[in-house]
């Protein structure tokens, strides 16, 4: 479906309030095409002009602009989108996870590429992201690699210390903001090190600096996260990347490594 297309190519010059309107969007574009700006502005727990502004951002002239292409696309090929079911859904675990493994598809090839030969991977994280990196650690052991985990300065120094050949520094942020992290990605880059970055977020800093960028879609309930729901997404993210550095292409569950 092209607005989908279009929606998710715009996600990473969006601003995030933007895009998590978008991401909210790209979910149930039924209520695009049934409802009233009012209303879907109302679903998606923000304002009318922000959702007029992220229908701009995708490159339409705005909300009715956005409606009419949708409405002409479901005219046209029915009301479900390929791969997605019926378009009036419920924002689950599932959906996220879908778009977020969709998302990072082209970029795992990439991110396998520059894992498969190092010889460290420094993982860095802060908060919760530091407790996915421990998960990742213990299943590159478990592959044969040397990993360690890191979450403040003294043990990044540590792990940056040279020789630095063959060292892969993988960062996780939800937002793409935390500063410790982004941090570490200045300071691998100047220090010759490759650089893959993790978040939800592609017009974040973390995105901007990385040599990888691996995307998830989470979509933020009203009520907030708890941290829960963005780190689900990431480990089925992580569980195809250790797949294919595993096997070289098929995926092999993070639960079993």
């Amino acid at each position: 479906m092209r607005v989908h297309l279009t929606l998710e190519g715009s996600l990473s010059t969006m601003r995030p309030s933007e895009a998590e309107v978008a991401r909210r969007l790209l979910r149930d574009l039924g209520r695009v095409a049934s409802g009233s700006l009012r209303e879907v502005a109302a679903w998606c727990r923000t304002s009318d002009a922000t959702v007029v502004r992220t229908c701009r951002a995708a490159g339409y002239d705005g909300f009715q602009d956005l409606k009419f292409n949708v409405l002409r696309e479901l005219t046209s090929a029915g009301a479900t989108v390929p791969g997605r079911g019926s378009l009036i859904g419920h924002l689950d675990y599932a959906d996220d996870i879908e778009a977020g493994l969709k998302a990072s598809a082209d970029a795992l090839p990439k991110a396998v590429r520059l894992l498969r030969p190092a010889s460290r991977i420094v993982l860095v994280g802060v908060g919760a992201s530091y407790g996915i990196g421990l998960i990742l650690n213990d299943v590159l052991f478990a592959l044969g690699k040397q990993a360690l985990a890191v979450s403040d300065s003294q043990m990044l120094a540590f792990a940056l210390t040279p020789p630095v050949k063959g060292l892969v520094l993988l960062a996780i942020s939800h937002s793409g903001e935390s500063r410790f992290p982004v941090r570490a990605i200045q300071e691998a880059r100047k220090a010759g090190v490759s650089t893959i970055g993790f978040s939800n977020e592609p017009a974040s800093e973390l995105a901007r600096y990385v040599d990888v960028f691996l995307p998830t879609q989470t979509v933020e309930p009203p009520e907030g996260s708890f941290s829960i729901g963005p780190r689900i997404c990431q480990l089925a993210v992580l569980d195809q990347l250790v797949g294919s550095l595993k096997t070289g292409g098929s995926s092999r569950s993070l639960a079993t490594s």
